[in-house]
C-alpha cells in the first residue's frame, strides 16, 4: 500500500525516534493517550518501529483515530483489542463524540505524528476540545515548530494562539530520512503542556479576536489596524502600548503573548 498524498501520509519508521517521542511525552503505565493517525503500523511490518507499538510497550491505554478506511482492518488484525480504534476525522464532532465516551472523566494526553497539511486545524481542535488534554506531544514540520514557539519580533497568530493555551518547547529534531516516503522537509517533535489556569485570567478566544485583527495587515502598525477595525482608537492603542513598555509604532509581531493579555486588560481600563 502506498502513502496517500491527499491525507498527508509519511510514515515514520525509525524505531529510535519513535521511542524518544514516547519518552518526550513522559508516558507512564496506565496513562490514557489519544493517538492521531496510527495507520503507519500495518504498512511497515512488525520489524520496524511504530508509535502505536511504542505506546503499548509503555503500557499506555491507547485511543487511536484513523481517517483512512483502508487501514482499519489491518489495524484491527495487528492490535485487536489492545487499542480502542476509531475510524473518523479528528476534526469532526462525530469523531469527538466517540472519543469523549472513551475518555469519560479520565485525564489524557495526545501523542501523534500529525499530517502536516492540517497542523493548524488539529491544534485548534485540540485546544478547544472538551475535555481538554493535559499535554500534546507532536511531530510537526520544523518551520511550523519554529512558528509555534516564536517570540517577538517573529510572532504570528499561530504562535500567540498556541502560547495562550499552552507552554511549549522543542524536544528533538527529526530528519526527513526517518520517514517513508521521505518528505521534502525536516521535522521537529514539540511538547505543549496545556495551561491549567488561563494566562492573565482571560479567555484565550477573547484575546485572539484582537490578535487576528492586529495581524490582519502585517506591514501596518498595530494602532492603525485596530483603529480601522473599530476595536480601539489609535490614541488609546498608543497609550496602552506605552504602559506595556512598548513603542507606539509597534506592529503585532512585536508583542509577546503576555503583552497581548496585558493589552486586552488595557482595553477595559
Amino acid at each position: 500500500m502506498k502513502a496517500k498524498k491527499s491525507l498527508g501520509q509519511n510514515f515514520l519508521y525509525d524505531k529510535n525516534i519513535v521511542r524518544k517521542i514516547v519518552e518526550s511525552a513522559e508516558v507512564k503505565s496506565g496513562d490514557l493517550v489519544l493517538e492521531i493517525g496510527p495507520g503507519q503500523a500495518p504498512r511497515l511490518g512488525s520489524g520496524q518501529g511504530t508509535l502505536t507499538e511504542a505506546l503499548l510497550e509503555a503500557e499506555a491505554r491507547v485511543i487511536a483515530v484513523e481517517t483512512d478506511e483502508d487501514l482499519i482492518e489491518p489495524l484491527k488484525e495487528k492490535f485487536g483489542d489492545k487499542i480502542n480504534l476509531i475510524q473518523g476525522d479528528i476534526l469532526a464532532e462525530q469523531t469527538w463524540q466517540q472519543i469523549r465516551r472513551l475518555i469519560g472523566k479520565n485525564k489524557y494526553s495526545v501523542v501523534a505524528n500529525i499530517p502536516y497539511n492540517i497542523t493548524s486545524p488539529i491544534l485548534e481542535t485540540l485546544f478547544r476540545a472538551e475535555p481538554k488534554p493535559s499535554r500534546l506531544t507532536l511531530m510537526v514540520q520544523r518551520e511550523v515548530a519554529d512558528r509555534i514557539l516564536a517570540v517577538p519580533p517573529n510572532t504570528s497568530v499561530l504562535s500567540i494562539a498556541c502560547q495562550l493555551y499552552s507552554e511549549g518547547k522543542k524536544m528533538m529534531k527529526v530528519s526527513r530520512g526517518s520517514f517513508r516516503p521521505a518528505p521534502k522537509v525536516d521535522s521537529t517533535v514539540i511538547r505543549l503542556d496545556l495551561r491549567s489556569k488561563r494566562l492573565g485570567e482571560v479567555d484565550p478566544e477573547e484575546v485572539l479576536k484582537i490578535v487576528k485583527v492586529g495581524f490582519s495587515s502585517r506591514r501596518k502598525q498595530l494602532h492603525g489596524n485596530l483603529d480601522k477595525a473599530g476595536i480601539c482608537t489609535s490614541e488609546k492603542t498608543r497609550e496602552i502600548l506605552k504602559k506595556l513598555g512598548l513603542g507606539e509604532k509597534a506592529r503585532a509581531e512585536n508583542l509577546s503573548v503576555e503583552d497581548w493579555v496585558g493589552f486586552w486588560h488595557g482595553l477595559r481600563d
